[in-house]
């Protein structure tokens, strides 16, 4: 937005400069020239919903952004093209990841009818051959060790329930059971009406624990949605239920990259706040998850384009998040060891788009490993929300956490904002018209706020 104040109202900018002085930082960032002429331009610096929205759709347009997939690397030029264009430097810095990528996955009933639809694999599910693999169907509840009780699974396919109770998306412990007790496959049913896309992967924060074998044999897993679940089990109601499961995929190394664009700073330049989510998406769109962030810290950088700051930003895109328990950040971490001491602050987005609540998250619990953001950076964060009227909460998931969980182990000052309401994230139903833009302009337009305090601060110590 654009104002012009002649000079007569001087006075009226320079009581928009106390205000802005004795907050800190202020209703919003402005930039102010006058002209030979005396007439003085104030520009008011703030983000753009609809801009964001539209570069969602961009990144939602690609496809599935699965690590090292041309999807993945084409959101990465959109990344730089748009940090390029905000006078950042920018760095590509490529790396090797196990990735997985699926072609094709069904179920088609053959007894007691004929019947075809299409389903998800898991995350890491060996392929089938071309005609699939045969199999009566034993339902085991929730996959658990217990569910198996009195039932014979020897060379049939286990079908099992995703509980709704426990919120999870790794299922290497219910895979590596069927395994044990002689199944030849898997089928999860999701508790809502569409795909969940989950993984095959162990859960663990420990990168070396994030596969684990899965013994006598590796199965095909795949999973469906509960309309589809539940027509399946009223046919086992009835009588002998036979299924082919055709799974097409491929596991095998490929190329990410993570993408860094840097602000020099004016003064502390040595000192750096970093701004940093992931551009990859499992197996889906990844409008929320993470186009939101994604776009956000696009956005950020465009509206401190022309800003003279303190300290350094650097902006951080990082690839294959989604998979091996953010192989990005660990590649980050791994390569800019001698650097990270001059991280004085880090903040991740990381599925900020859509739902009413947004929070400043204190860390995130694994099965191997609590995490725990330092106190005062997330008081920070929170603070100022707050002080500008935000209304953010702190939070603590239950279930892990993203990049932040690796930076935080590494030493680094970060906080993690994020919106846990949104039910379609790892969906195919992870669309762009989910995305609240209102909700994007919020988010950025209260990190704008916040990110200039940080740089005004004399001394970062968190």
């Amino acid at each position: 937005m654009m104002e012009n104040i002649v000079t007569k109202d001087l006075q009226k900018v320079s009581v928009l400069h106390l205000l802005r002085d004795q907050r800190g930082v202020f209703a919003y960032s402005s930039k102010i020239t006058i002209t030979d002429k005396g007439v003085v331009t104030m520009e008011i610096f703030e983000s753009d919903g609809l801009r964001m929205y539209e570069d969602i759709v961009d990144l939602a347009a690609l496809g599935d952004r699965f690590a090292g997939s041309t999807a993945e690397k084409e959101a990465g030029e959109i990344v730089k093209k748009s940090f390029i264009q905000s006078g950042l430097e920018v760095y590509e810095e490529s790396f090797d990841v196990f990735s997985f990528y699926e072609k094709n996955s069904q179920i088609k009933l053959r007894k007691p009818l004929e019947l075809t639809f299409d389903t998800r694999a898991m995350y890491y599910s060996p392929g089938t051959h071309k005609e699939g693999l045969q199999g009566e169907l034993v339902y085991v509840k929730n996959g658990l060790e217990q569910d198996y009780e009195g039932k014979d699974v020897e060379g049939k396919i286990v079908i099992f329930h995703r509980d709704d109770k426990q919120i999870k998306d790794h299922f290497w412990p219910e895979i590596k059971t069927a395994s044990e007790k002689g199944a030849i496959g898997a089928i999860l049913i999701n508790f809502d009406d569409w795909e969940f896309i989950t993984t095959l992967e162990t859960g663990y924060f420990e990168p070396s624990k994030r596969f684990l074998p899965i013994e006598p044999n590796e199965i095909p897993s795949v999973i469906v949605s509960k309309n589809k679940g539940d027509l399946i089990l009223d046919l086992m109601n009835q009588e002998k239920v036979i299924v082919d499961i055709i799974v097409d995929t491929l596991n095998e190394k490929m190329r990410s990259s993570n993408i860094r664009g840097v602000k020099a700073g004016s003064q502390n330049n040595n000192e750096k706040i970093l701004i940093y989510g992931h551009r990859d998406s499992a197996g889906t769109p990844g409008a929320n998850d993470n186009g939101s962030g994604t776009v956000i810290m696009m956005e950020l950088a465009r509206l401190l384009k022309d800003m003279k700051l303190n300290r350094t930003i650097e902006f951080l895109s990082t690839g294959a998040e989604e998979q091996l328990g953010a192989a990005g950040a660990l590649e980050y971490i791994n390569r800019h060891k001698s650097e990270l001491n001059n991280i004085k602050a880090a903040v991740e987005l990381d599925m900020v788009g859509n739902g009413n609540s947004l929070c400043v998250m204190k860390g995130g619990e694994w099965p191997d490993k609590t995490v725990n953001f330092p106190d005062k950076v997330c008081q920070f964060f929170y603070e100022k929300a707050r002080e500008y009227g935000y209304a953010v909460e702190y939070g603590f998931n239950d279930f892990g956490t993203p990049d932040s969980g690796k930076f935080a182990s590494a030493g680094v000052p970060t906080t993690w904002i994020w919106g846990p309401d949104d039910i379609y994230y790892h969906s195919p139903e992870d669309t762009p018209e989910k995305v609240d833009r209102n909700k994007l302009k919020i988010v950025a337009d209260m990190l704008l706020k916040v990110i200039l305090d940080l740089d005004k601060q004399e001394t970062l110590n968190f």
